[in-house]
């Protein structure tokens, strides 16, 4: 994609996902040197959580494809088709746990998303959807958002052949349910994506005004 006469070419080696960039500037080759400051490091965090929010706003957007055209979701957390829900479920856990990953500390990334960085508009549903990757998503937890209860059916009639039995009742929601009107869930993704880009525009002119301007451009021909 060209930008101010740049452009990048990405190259995958065959029988392997191991890709190469090749740099231009209107056409000519560019020199390449990788940045390891604390600040890049910091700007290598946030990019991985734009990916990831950016991929979860993915998956929000084709639960709602899968969802179109269905009557008021009236039972709850659990639909009965389960054709359609096992795979919304599915994409569900996977945005939980991508939208969770970038407000938790990771190995690899030295920079999270605080709950206060998002618009107080947006930090109820930002809440629940914590909640559901801690208590769901990730681990079961504390707070019941999925369990089994172990029923023990003993009929009433009096014939003593017919003896009791075990049911296993198994509680797990398939979606988190917004009511019309609200924040919806990839609007609150979305609004997370849109914080992150900020930083990394943030830190991009920075690194560039404080640790590549001053050296000059002969010094980073050299490295």
């Amino acid at each position: 994609m060209a930008k101010n006469g740049y452009e990048v070419k990405e190259f995958v080696e065959p029988n392997s996902t191991k890709t190469h960039r090749i740099y231009t500037y209107n056409g000519k080759p560019c020199r390449r040197v990788i940045m390891d400051t604390r600040l890049c490091k910091q700007l290598a965090g946030y990019a991985l959580m734009e990916k990831d929010l950016r991929s979860a706003t993915v998956w929000f957007s084709e639960i709602d494809e899968l969802r179109k055209g269905e009557a008021e979701f009236k039972g709850g957390k659990v639909s009965r088709d389960r054709k359609t829900y096992n795979i919304v479920k599915g994409l569900f856990v996977a945005a939980l746990t991508f939208y969770g990953k970038c407000f938790s500390k990771c190995e690899g990334r030295p920079v999270k998303l605080e709950r206060n960085q998002l618009e107080e508009r947006f930090r109820i549903v930002h809440d629940e959807l914590i909640k559901l990757r801690h208590n769901f998503a990730a681990h079961s937890g504390d707070e019941r958002v999925e369990f089994v209860e172990i029923a023990l059916v003993v009929p009433r009639a009096k014939n003593p052949l017919v003896l009791p039995n075990l049911y296993r009742e198994l509680f797990q929601p398939d979606l988190m349910i917004v009511k019309p009107g609200d924040i919806s869930l990839l609007d609150a993704v979305e609004h997370a994506r849109q914080v992150t880009l900020k930083k990394i525009e943030f830190l991009s002119k920075k690194i560039l005004e404080e640790e590549v301007f001053p050296k000059g451009r002969e010094y980073w021909l050299k490295k």
